[in-house]
């Protein structure tokens, strides 16, 4: 018996809305974009960027971010590569946002989301599995406060964010793969 290709169906029932970004996530996308060359720059110009050098007043947040946060105060090679790869996203996230209104843009804004969460992670866990070791002396001056309101919280919006991003993408290419797979009808003499 031979085995003939799948014939598509009559067109399918996809929402055009699951085929462009949701206007909140092309402003956060935007925002993102934003913010991780800054702070990418910031990193890889050090110690001209740093505290004490010519450009640190271009980024005194982050200079005053540094005395929480080591990784930013003075050259860290994952802090580095973490830079790099800001810059690699930048350039998919201004891609994404490009085709914005594109089936092609939610994909990619999915993909860049997901990385940017998982990078975050990362952070997170490589931190923790140094014992803290960029971020615990503002524990051990006693400034709980500090540690949680500026190395903690601002770090968790680089998760929560691009979680709910993930969520909101992810759930679009699931809708719409779904409606692709029910809209091919296998062909005669073809088993399912």
């Amino acid at each position: 018996m031979t085995q003939t290709a799948a014939v598509p169906a009559a067109p399918s029932a996809v929402d055009p809305r699951d085929l462009r970004m949701p206007v909140w996530v092309v402003v956060w996308l935007s925002i993102s974009a934003v913010i991780q060359t800054y702070d990418a720059c910031y990193v890889l110009l050090g110690p001209l960027s740093h505290a004490g050098g010519p450009l640190a007043g271009f980024w005194p947040g982050h200079v005053f971010y540094g005395t929480f946060d080591h990784r930013y105060g003075q050259f860290d090679a994952f802090g580095s590569a973490q830079s790099w790869a800001n810059l690699v996203e930048v350039v998919f996230i201004v891609w994404a946002l490009a085709h914005a209104k594109k089936w092609s843009g939610v994909v990619v804004g999915l993909i860049v989301t997901v990385a940017t969460f998982w990078k975050t992670v990362i952070y997170f866990l490589v931190e923790a599995s140094s014992g803290l070791e960029m971020t615990r002396q503002s524990l051990e001056r006693g400034d709980l406060v500090g540690f949680l309101m500026v190395a903690v919280l601002p770090n968790l919006f680089w998760i929560v964010f691009p979680l709910a991003v993930v969520l909101s993408l992810g759930r679009r290419v699931y809708r719409v793969g779904r409606e692709a797979a029910a809209s091919v009808v296998p062909a005669a003499g073809e088993t399912a």
